[in-house]
Formats: C-alpha cells, sequence, structure tokens
C-alpha cells in the first residue's frame, strides 16, 4: 500500500516523533477502548459535519464578497458586516476557535497582527493607526474563519474556485461598468475610496485569480472546460486596460513558474498565447496604455510623461520609506502613518512632503512598523510558497499537485505585486496566504488519515 508522507509546514513533529496534522470534525480518543467510545465519537463527528457545512458555504459567499470587492459599487450593501458575526457564531458553535492554532502559518499571522497591535500606540497619530489595526483585525478574523471551516482538499478547491470567479467578476465588471476619467485611459472600478478605484489594484485583483480559473478549466472538458477559458478573455483585457506595468511584472512571473514546471506541449501553449495577446494588445490597446508599458523612468513622448513620473515618484517613496525605517526600526511610525509621518518632517526641513502611501508592502510594514513587522511578513509569505512545494512535487494525486502549482503561482504574483502595492495589512495577500495555509493542512490532515488507516490495516 503505497502511503504518501511528509514533512512540510502542515505537519510539525511532536515529543514522541507522532506529525500533528489539522484536525478533523472531532477527535476519537485512541486511548479508550470501551465498546460505547467509538459510537460516540462517530455521531459526534457526523453530527459536527452536518453543522459546520452551512457555515462552509456561508464563508465561501463572504469570499467572494470580500475578494470581488462588490459591495463597494452598491450603496449601503452590507453583507460582509451579516456574515462576519453568523461566521463568529459558527467558529464558537462548532468548536473551531482554536483550529487557526495548528496551522504554522495561522500563528505567523496571529503575530504580525499582534505586533501592529503593539506598534499603534507608538504611532505619530494614534487614531489612524487604530482604524489600520481594525482593517487588519478583520483580515484576522477571515483567517480565523477559514480555518475553522476548510477541513478537506475538496473544501480548499471550492474556496479556489470561489476566488476564481470572484475575480472573473472583477475583470467583467472593470469592462462593463468602468469609471470614466477624464484624460485618463487606465481602467479602474469604483470611485473615491473604493479599493479598485486604483488601476493597479484592480489590476492585482483581476491576475490574482487567473491561477486559479486556469486549474479548474484543467480539471474540465467539454463545455465546461471552454466557459472557464472563456473567462481568461476578459481578465486579461481588463488587466491590460489598467495600464499596470506592475500588473505586467507580476503576469510574467506566474507565467514563468507555471513555464519550469510545464510540459512541452503546455509551453508551446502558453508562448504561442502570450504571442496571441501581446499582438491583440497591440492593436486594440490606447495608445496611452501602449506607451506606459513601455515608460519607466524616461518619457519619450508627451503621451509618456505620466509614466516616467510615476516611476520616479515611486522611486523617492522607496528612498523615504527606507529612511524612516532606518530612523525608526523597532516600532515604526505607526500603522497607516507613512504619509503623515513623512510630511511632518518634510515640513520641519522646509521642504515639500511626498504625500502618498509607500507603494511597497515591504517598506510599508518596515517604515510603520518596524524591523519586526517586515520579518513576519516575509515569513508569512516564504511559508506559503515554500510549504506547497513537497506538495506539487511528491504528492500522489496529480489534481492535488496541480492544486499546489497554481497556488503557488498566486502566492508568487502576490508577493511581487506587494513590491508596487501598498497591501501588507489585509485584503487578498491575506485570501491567498490563508488559501494556502488551509491548503497545506488539509493536505497533512489526509497524509495523517492515510497513515491510521495503513497502521491499523497492515499487509
Amino acid at each position: 500500500m503505497n502511503i504518501f508522507t511528509f514533512q512540510s509546514q502542515g505537519m510539525t513533529p511532536t515529543a514522541t516523533g507522532e506529525y500533528t496534522a489539522y484536525p478533523d470534525s472531532s477527535s476519537v480518543d485512541l486511548l479508550n477502548t470501551s465498546a460505547e467510545q467509538p459510537s460516540r465519537a462517530v455521531r459526534r463527528s457526523a453530527g459536527a459535519k452536518r453543522l459546520y457545512k452551512p457555515f462552509y458555504y456561508l464563508l465561501l459567499i463572504y469570499l467572494f464578497v470580500y475578494c470581488s470587492r462588490v459591495t463597494e459599487l452598491i450603496p449601503n450593501a452590507h453583507i460582509g458586516m451579516i456574515l462576519q458575526p453568523i461566521l463568529l457564531i459558527g467558529m464558537i458553535m462548532t468548536g473551531r476557535v482554536k483550529a487557526i492554532l495548528q496551522m504554522p502559518l495561522g500563528k505567523v499571522l496571529i503575530a504580525l497582527t499582534a505586533w501592529v497591535t503593539i506598534c499603534v500606540p507608538f504611532s505619530v497619530w494614534k487614531g489612524g493607526s487604530f482604524g489600520v489595526f481594525l482593517i487588519t483585525l478583520q483580515a484576522l478574523a477571515l483567517v480565523f474563519f477559514m480555518a475553522a471551516f476548510i477541513r478537506t482538499v475538496p473544501d480548499c478547491l471550492r474556496v479556489m474556485y470561489t476566488v476564481a470567479l470572484a475575480m472573473a467578476a472583477v475583470g467583467v465588471l472593470s469592462l462593463v461598468v468602468h469609471s470614466d476619467k477624464i484624460n485618463n485611459p487606465r481602467l479602474s472600478l469604483g470611485g473615491g475610496s473604493d479599493t479598485l478605484a486604483d488601476a493597479n489594484f484592480l489590476c492585482l485583483y483581476i491576475l490574482i485569480g487567473l491561477p486559479f480559473l486556469w486549474l479548474f478549466a484543467s480539471m474540465r472538458s467539454g463545455f465546461k472546460k471552454v466557459a472557464l477559458l472563456s473567462l481568461t478573455v476578459p481578465m486579461l483585457a481588463g488587466a491590460a486596460r489598467t495600464g499596470s506595468r506592475m500588473g505586467l511584472l507580476t503576469l510574467a512571473a506566474g507565467l514563468l513558474l507555471y513555464l519550469i514546471f510545464a510540459s512541452t506541449r503546455q509551453k508551446l501553449l502558453v508562448i504561442s498565447g502570450g504571442i496571441i495577446f501581446l499582438i491583440l494588445a497591440l492593436f486594440f490597446l490606447p495608445q496611452r496604455i501602449r506607451e506606459r508599458f513601455t515608460t519607466y523612468f524616461e518619457a519619450h513622448s508627451a503621451q509618456s510623461e505620466e509614466a516616467a513620473e510615476s516611476a520616479e515618484m515611486r522611486k523617492r517613496l522607496l528612498i523615504r520609506s527606507l529612511e524612516l525605517t532606518a530612523e525608526h526600526p523597532f516600532f515604526g511610525v505607526g500603522p497607516g502613518e507613512f504619509m503623515d509621518a513623512e510630511g511632518a518632517e518634510a515640513k520641519e526641513k522646509n521642504q515639500r512632503g511626498v504625500w502618498h502611501y509607500t507603494h511597497n508592502s515591504y517598506t510599508q510594514l518596515s517604515s510603520e512598523t518596524g524591523i519586526t513587522g517586515l520579518v513576519l511578513f516575509v515569513i508569512a509569505l516564504f511559508g506559503a510558497y515554500r510549504g506547497l512545494s513537497p506538495i506539487r512535487n511528491k504528492y500522489p494525486d496529480a489534481r492535488v499537485r496541480r492544486a499546489a502549482l497554481f497556488t503557488q503561482m498566486a502566492v508568487l504574483m502576490t508577493a511581487v505585486g506587494a513590491f508596487f502595492l501598498s497591501i501588507a495589512y489585509g485584503g487578498v495577500i491575506t485570501v491567498i496566504i490563508a488559501i494556502s495555509a488551509t491548503f497545506q493542512a488539509a493536505v497533512a490532515n489526509k497524509a495523517r488519515q492515510a497513515r491510521l488507516q495503513a497502521s491499523e490495516n497492515p499487509r
């Protein structure tokens, strides 16, 4: 009997040498050999399973809303605020509050949130930092919910499918109900302080869904496969219309990872598709968008001047965030307070402040929460990526190996996007890390069950 066993972040050795894995809905006391104990355990397991399933499907709805940001387009829509207390009640009712502690990445995210909390009293403006703390706490609550209600590999796959559909919805909506801005051809969705009103945010959200969409297209055949692949068209079109150079680098990083592990036929398909996409972009994208993709630090025409200025501004923000990190290495200037701290310091020196966010999640955390915040953030991203490698390389089920590869693509793309956006405190980056964490844990639990079955039924 071929049993798959491996050591990863989802399985941690105990003092006895056994591995603890993601817990089942109930545990059976193996030390109690009474005749009544197994039947009680089975009844408890069946009851807990029936109880947690409705909350799991509510979690899928919450994830769709959280990722697609559709409520920002609907006035007075508070679906997330309604679902949060329900999911909290479900987590308590099913006794899964501590499930997050079974995941090493869950502990890292708890530590990061705790550190953000510690940094609030040291902020240059405590009121502003408190708002960021609430955002971080909300993101951690989502991780708690995912740890509580995602228990098996099929559960994880449905979550990935939900995220794929949410980001596909973003891509379609961006083309249908996009925001029209005077003298700005870049695509955006919503307005004001809406998350996707920023073209770069919109691009990243769309692109993050592509690996999961391609995953499920690879698992389907016939009409379903064609339907899923067809969603790639509006998603890529929407991402291209944002004119985001960050998006171009992010997509290139994800495809490069895929090409490393793809077969020769798959490589030819991806390369051919990429060439076709580039040719279509040359014909259908507005001239200013095309020039933006080819401009980084120097303007070669009037249309590309804005793009060059944007790149120069990012360089300046990077330098200023590193300077503030050096000046405040322990607690930073306070969560979310880079812009205020930088502006105040410039005023003291009779200089003009930049008055922008860092546009870099790594220096965002280092300047606002110190080196400790940065280290915890990098550990979370590295664990989300590295913990999937044993699954991608060794798991006997090809579908699970494929899911690990496409999830790694999403993690890598998120990590690259984080170099150009301030997204460290929540949002899509938390969702991707949590998907990786729960997927690793579910696979570890399945491996544990296989070992137990093998020990009970030896050859």
